[in-house]
């Protein structure tokens, strides 16, 4: 089975490949560059705390979108939740909470670790976190419009890890932010 083929009968595993696969190239791109992406993962309960906590502007932030009534946000939440819908459709349980720790740590690991941490190594922070931001709203794009939201959490997200340091705090702040939007997301579409 081609990589075609694998995305098409099964999109969330697939998925899941590709959040999983970020890991291994970050701690690989981070040996490479010099960066010690695992020396910025510091496990403690405050790091945990101020990751949950870190949640809550993101989810403000969504809550201000949804209430807004704007027709470009209307459009993208039916896409969001449709795509969610076919992507976990029949899916096993837990696999929600998977794709999002996946996701949350792994591309933390790669465009807050690697890049932004490369970057600030260079170039002022405040244009590593801009830099880092727009890859990842890029790498989210589904529309301009999502492209700007996405790239606002990504500089949030950025300040966050330059504030803390930590992998952690942000690793938890994205998957947990990701797993209770999925989450909505497929409960208001059920």
């Amino acid at each position: 089975m081609d990589l075609r083929q694998l995305v098409q009968r099964h999109p969330l595993r697939a998925g899941m490949l590709f959040q999983a696969a970020l890991i291994p190239l970050a701690l690989l791109l981070g040996v490479l560059l010099g960066i010690p992406v695992l020396g910025r993962f510091e496990w403690t309960v405050d790091a945990v705390a101020m990751g949950v906590l870190a949640t809550l502007p993101m989810l403000g932030l969504l809550a201000l979108l949804a209430g807004s009534g704007l027709r470009v946000y209307r459009v993208l939440e039916a896409q969001v939740r449709d795509f969610l819908q076919t992507l976990f459709r029949d899916a096993p349980a837990g696999s929600v909470a998977l794709l999002s720790l996946l996701a949350g740590f792994g591309e933390e690991m790669l465009l807050r670790g690697v890049l932004q941490g490369g970057l600030a190594e260079h170039l002022p922070v405040a244009l590593a976190i801009l830099l880092a931001a727009i890859v990842f709203g890029l790498a989210h794009y589904i529309s301009g419009f999502y492209f700007l939201f996405a790239t606002l959490i990504g500089i949030y997200l950025g300040v966050v890890y330059h504030v803390t340091g930590n992998l952690v705090v942000v690793g938890i702040t994205h998957a947990l932010y990701d797993w209770i939007v999925i989450r909505i997301y497929l409960r208001s579409g059920a």
